[in-house]
């Protein structure tokens, strides 16, 4: 105890009571901070310098060292420590052998050393510089943290700089201890989450493609904030498919401009079968998918997507993931410029892939007006169009070329009347011009104005009633009921006068949707009907109040449907459109019940039924049954399940049912497995029946990143 009071009155903490017993400090020195140290064995000499051992703990303001023995050499304002050395300033720390600490200058040389802050952590043999920014020599970084099946970089150097970036020079990427991969260079940020994948892996099985394996390599570019390489997979039946891929971004973090590629091209051997045009597919086959979007200023933004298929099933035969959410690709750029009250673009659809049927745009300019007032209560709004339009339908179709330049014109007005915060009336009215400067039939060629107007209005009334009820098993804690019934109308003569003379590019396409009443909003411009429609709707919301903020929905059931006193056009039935109903229903938060129907209330036939099950316990197990009906197209019936066995594997089970041809369409059972919180291994075995590309049976291995 003697000797740690005389270690703290001896140096105190300050350079001014150092010099008791040493020459006074150079002015550099002197505005040092205070420094503490203790520990269990203390010793100094008459130059001033001080060796401590035993649990030494040495203070500068934010800075923290700690060690087995440390030696404070007087002269040179040099701290070294020895055995466990522990360097701490803030959320940094830092671990080493041993430490050489310049105090005026604030650089340091350590060796063995292990460094990190969150998601970034390294191991060295040596390292030199200032804990603001250092290079580290024969160094290995770990992602999350260092481990077995941790991705990792072994370097020569890394210049390292904490929470901002890390640089390294003639690396090598892989799992820890098994760094095997060439990477060169590697800039990456560190101000954001590192969410990127070096490297892929996909193995498996398929009937119709034999065994197969994908390895997927990207190295970091634009600061490490996009990874840029490439795709290689072996099919035994098929061949080689290989092609460029990457992700890309601002490298100041400010997503200014984003995007991503894919590509992959095969000569294909095996059996290809016919494409949905009924042609036989070619040995030559790949497909190009490219998506962007940029800020260029503020007013202004670019968005685009490419997508490039030799044949309607390349990417349905070898990147199924890719096929099943888009399985009719589309190509696009538009440009946008908005404003305080309007938005103006310039659009371009091209057509890439000769086997689809495409309405092409080269391009479309169009201005569109914000509501705005302009007194009296009355709002307007419009829009304006010029286009140049081509379709040329696969020859195999039997349809004719089309070809049209057209204006387009719309403006309506409109005055909200609120008697009432429980009812609104807004009658409309509007006008739509449209200039047709390539027509067909006995007016070839020529031009024709087609003008149509319409009036009509919408009205709503909004309805609530507040229940005193209460039900603890269901977590109920009152109930409110809001009720909003909904009248619209519109009446637009006339709208199908010389329609056989216009080319009908843009048409009506199948969908059981409810289609747009208001006559600005119609899509399908070339093929107008008349219309005199009154569309009646009614949505209920039952809610109760949610025990941490809010309300809960109970109960969500809409309804709408039409009423036609003219009929609309040879495609519907009669008078009576479709009668359309949504409905979900969640009592608790282990339940889902969804439902939504389409019907003919006077032919009674019904058109879509989609209905769903979900009940869940917690993150133990999931199950979903679901079915999907619509006619003439399908009657399908899912069942899919998932059930945790513990933190790291969850079973999976997915089955569909063909309800209209009797087949199981597909059975997969798999296992997912979390590989030490950094990797989603899937292990899935796919049963197949009936006619189908895919083959009647697959195995499959995929290694995804959950976090990098």
């Amino acid at each position: 105890m003697r000797q740690l009071a005389f270690a703290w009155l001896a140096l105190l903490a300050s350079g001014a009571e150092l010099a008791a017993k040493a020459p006074p400090l150079s002015d550099a020195a002197s505005n040092l901070a205070p420094v503490q140290i203790t520990g269990a064995h203390f010793s100094s000499d008459l130059d001033g310098n001080i060796d401590v051992a035993g649990g030494v703990t040495w203070r500068q303001d934010k800075l923290l060292v700690t060690a087995d023995q440390m030696h404070y050499d007087r002269a040179t304002n040099t701290v070294i420590g020895r055995g466990n050395v522990v360097v701490t300033e803030l959320d940094s720390r830092m671990l080493a052998d041993y430490l050489e600490y310049h105090r005026t200058s604030g650089t340091f040389v350590a060796k063995d050393i292990r460094i990190g802050r969150y998601p970034v952590y390294i191991q060295g043999e040596s390292a030199d510089g200032t804990l603001k920014l250092m290079t580290i020599h024969r160094a290995i970084v770990s992602y999350t943290d260092p481990g077995r099946w941790k991705p990792s970089v072994k370097a020569g150097t890394i210049v390292y700089s904490p929470g901002h970036y890390l640089r390294t020079v003639k690396s090598l990427v892989g799992l820890n201890g098994a760094e095997i991969i060439p990477l060169g260079t590697l800039r990456q940020s560190l101000d954001s989450a590192i969410s990127a994948s070096l490297l892929t892996f996909d193995a498996g099985y398929r009937s119709s493609l034999g065994p197969s394996l994908t390895i997927g390599y990207h190295v970091p570019v634009f600061g490490g904030d996009g990874h840029v390489g490439g795709d290689v997979s072996e099919y035994l039946k098929r061949g080689l498919m290989a092609g460029p891929s990457g992700t890309y971004a601002d490298p100041d973090g400010s997503k200014d401009w984003y995007g991503f590629f894919n590509s992959g091209f095969i000569n294909d051997v095996g059996d290809r079968g016919q494409d949905v045009l009924g042609d036989y597919i070619p040995h030559d086959r790949g497909f190009v998918t490219w998506e962007h979007q940029q800020e260029i200023a503020d007013d202004w933004t670019i968005d685009g997507q490419i997508n490039y298929w030799t044949d309607s099933d390349v990417t349905r035969d070898f990147r199924p993931q890719q096929f099943y959410p888009v399985q009719t690709p589309d190509n696009e750029i538009e440009a946008i410029n908005s404003g305080d009250d309007y938005f103006a673009s310039v659009f371009v659809r091209p057509q890439f892939n000769t086997w689809e049927d495409v309405q092409q745009r080269l391009p479309e300019l169009s201005y569109t007006l914000s509501p705005l007032g302009i007194g009296a209560g009355i709002y307007e709004r419009g829009e304006a169009s010029a286009v140049q339009l081509d379709e040329t339908p696969p020859s195999v179709l039997g349809q004719p070329d089309l070809s049209d330049t057209r204006l387009d014109v719309f403006y309506s007005l409109y005055r909200p009347i609120v008697p009432t915060d429980w009812f609104n009336f807004t009658p409309v009215v509007g006008i739509r011009e449209t200039d047709y400067f390539d027509t067909q039939g006995a007016v070839v060629g020529s031009h024709y104005l087609r003008t149509l107007g319409e009036i009509g209005f919408d009205s709503q009334l909004e309805g609530s009633g507040i229940f005193d009820y209460e039900n603890p098993t269901w977590d109920i804690d009152g109930l409110r009921h809001l009720i909003i019934p909904q009248i619209s109308y519109r009446y637009i003569p006339g709208s199908d006068t010389a329609a056989q003379y216009i080319p009908d590019i843009d048409r009506l396409s199948y969908s059981t949707y409810l289609q747009p009443l208001e006559l600005g909003d119609d899509p399908d411009i070339d093929q107008l009907g008349p219309r005199n429609t009154l569309r009646f709707g009614l949505d209920n919301l039952l809610q109760t109040r949610n025990p941490d903020y809010g309300s809960r929905n109970l109960i969500d059931f809409d309804i709408a449907d039409d009423l036609n006193f003219t009929k609309p056009q040879p495609y519907f039935e009669n008078y009576s459109n479709d009668m359309h109903t949504e409905f979900l229903f969640t009592p608790a938060q282990w339940i889902d019940i969804e439902a939504a129907h389409v019907f003919n209330p006077v032919t009674f036939k019904l058109y879509e039924f989609d209905a769903g099950l979900t009940l869940r316990d917690a993150d133990q197990w999931t199950l979903r049954i679901a079915g999907d009906f619509v006619r003439q197209e399908d009657d399908d019936y899912i069942i899919q399940y998932t059930q945790r066995i513990n933190e790291q594997y969850q079973a999976v089970l997915n089955v569909e049912y063909g309800a209209r041809v009797h087949i199981l369409n597909t059975v997969q059972i798999g296992v997912e497995q979390n590989l030490a919180n950094t990797w989603r291994v899937q292990w899935l075995v796919t049963r197949n029946g009936g006619p189908n590309r895919e083959g009647h049976f697959g195995m499959n291995v995929e290694v995804e990143v959950l976090r990098f």
